[in-house]
Order: C-alpha cells, then sequence, then structure tokens
C-alpha cells in the first residue's frame, strides 16, 4: 500500500514537472512568435525540386500567381523564373481581380527585385515584347490615341527599364512631360516613375519646382522619394538640390511640405521643417566626404 502511495505521488510530481516545463517552452514559443521582432524563418525560402514539377503542370495562369506569391515572399528563384518564363506567358496571361492584386501589392515592396516582377507580369498582360519595334509601335499608337496615353507611356516605361530602347524611351517621355495638357504631363511622369533610370532625377526635380500642377507636383515628389523604380542610392542624388528646395522663399507651404517630407524619407533623418537645419546637416556631409 506505501509504495503504491509512493509511486503515485512520483508519478504527480512527474506530470506536475513535465507540465511546468512545457508552460516554459510555451512560453518561449510565444515569445519567439511575437509580431515584432526581427523576422523568424519559416522555411528555406527556396523554390523546391517539388515545387517547381507543381508549378511546370499549371496552367500559365496559375503560374504567375504562384510565382508572384513566391517573389513577394521573397523565395530565391521566384523570380528568375518568371523572367524566364515571361515571353511564352504572353497571350495566355490576363488581367483578373485576383492577379491584379497581387501584383499591386509586388509593386509596392520595399524590394526593388519584387517591383520589377509586377512590372513584367503587367507587360505580358498588355502582350507587348521586349523589341525595339514593340517601342515604335507604342509611340505610334500615343500618337494615334491621345486618350490613352497614360497607359502607352506606362509600357514604354516598363520597356525602358526591362531593357529596350531606353534613350528613346527616355527621350519621347522628356518630350510628353514638357507637354502643356497636364493629362500627357501626368501620362509622362508615371512612365518616367516606371523607367527608373537616374536621368529621369532632373525631371521630377524640374517638374516637382515648377509644374504649375499641385497634383503634378506631388506625384514628381513621390517617385523622387518613394514610388517607382528608382533605386535607394539613385534617390540620394536628388538630396543636394531638394535641400536648395527647401530654402526657396517662392516655394509654397504646400509644395515646401513635400520638400521635407522626400528628404526625410530619402536620407531617414529626422531633422525638422526647417531649411537651416538640412543646410547644415548638408554641409557636414560635404565636409566629411
Amino acid at each position: 500500500m506505501t509504495s503504491r502511495k509512493l509511486l503515485l505521488s512520483l508519478a504527480i510530481l512527474l506530470t506536475g514537472t513535465l507540465a511546468l516545463a512545457g508552460q516554459g517552452l510555451v512560453s518561449k514559443l510565444e515569445v519567439l512568435l511575437q509580431l515584432s521582432g526581427v523576422p523568424v524563418p519559416a522555411s528555406s525560402a527556396v523554390l523546391s525540386e517539388h515545387e517547381l514539377e507543381e508549378i511546370n503542370a499549371m496552367t500559365p495562369q496559375d503560374q504567375v500567381m504562384r510565382l508572384v506569391e513566391r517573389t513577394i515572399n521573397h523565395y530565391s528563384g521566384a523570380g528568375e523564373e518568371i523572367e524566364k518564363r515571361a515571353e511564352a506567358w504572353i497571350g495566355q496571361v490576363h488581367s483578373t481581380p485576383e492577379l491584379t492584386k497581387l501584383t499591386d501589392v509586388a509593386y509596392f515592396s520595399s524590394d526593388l527585385r519584387v517591383r520589377a516582377a509586377a512590372i513584367e507580369i503587367w507587360r505580358v498582360e498588355a502582350g507587348f515584347r521586349k523589341t525595339p519595334e514593340t517601342v515604335q509601335e507604342i509611340i505610334d499608337s500615343a500618337a494615334a490615341n491621345p486618350q490613352k496615353k497614360y497607359f502607352f507611356a506606362s509600357h514604354l516605361g516598363i520597356l525602358g527599364n526591362r531593357g529596350v530602347e531606353r534613350q528613346r524611351v527616355f527621350d519621347t517621355l522628356e518630350l510628353w512631360v514638357r507637354d502643356p495638357d497636364s493629362n500627357v504631363r501626368a501620362a509622362a511622369i508615371n512612365g518616367l516613375a516606371l523607367l527608373g533610370t537616374e536621368n529621369t532625377i532632373p525631371l521630377f526635380l524640374t517638374v516637382f519646382h515648377d509644374d504649375p500642377s499641385h497634383d503634378l507636383r506631388e506625384r514628381a515628389a513621390c517617385n523622387l522619394a518613394d514610388s517607382g523604380l528608382l533605386s535607394r542610392e539613385q534617390r540620394k542624388l536628388a538630396v543636394p538640390e531638394l535641400v536648395r528646395f527647401s530654402q526657396d522663399p517662392n516655394l509654397d507651404a504646400t509644395t515646401k511640405k513635400w520638400v521635407y517630407q522626400a528628404l526625410r524619407e530619402i536620407t531617414e533623418k529626422n531633422i525638422s521643417d526647417d531649411p537651416a537645419a538640412w543646410a547644415s546637416w548638408s554641409g557636414s556631409r560635404v565636409v566629411e566626404r
């Protein structure tokens, strides 16, 4: 009888100990899985051979959906698969609400490669191949259909970004961004944002400072600071001119506010709306170099 009671007591003690240990483990896991903190990998984030077999068996539309989702989630190899398959997808992949949601998420990613994947899918949906002849076709179509200039300017920018006739695309969009029609200028600003080359920066700065439209000045500011296909290093090239803008007494209050917002976004410096403070910071950087 005594032995039985002893065994029972030991069993209860062991159960309690395991329960407490389990609570400790759960507690640690709960801390690990808090929403704040550094990223916690859930898998290797690589397209496996098994998943590629699955993708190969899908329709082109479903292949796009899977690969865009994987690209957004930074799966190694997903972007390369999009690039490899894109030309063959033309005519077989079409815009749907679901795909539009995915490409919109990709386009607003903080990763430039993910943004590039989004515009590659937009090109495929539109059916434009990466050739000089396509650039000429789009320019001619824009002249014949001015009401669709926004669409054509966007795809000129996309083709230029993907390496097709970059200089000609830039020259065309530069001409359009000086058009007296604000709708044409808006189309050109969007196309230049998608082009994402260094020579677009002076154009954005000019629009930001001088365009009579508040809306277009704001668009130019956003494309300098965060939107579009410029890299962070390219955006930093605009900083000296933006610092000069902060000291311009002729800029209205709203545009001046956008200047400071763009400076903080690009430089990641929490400096107030004070032109002297920005000039001092900018000058100290010149000395440091």
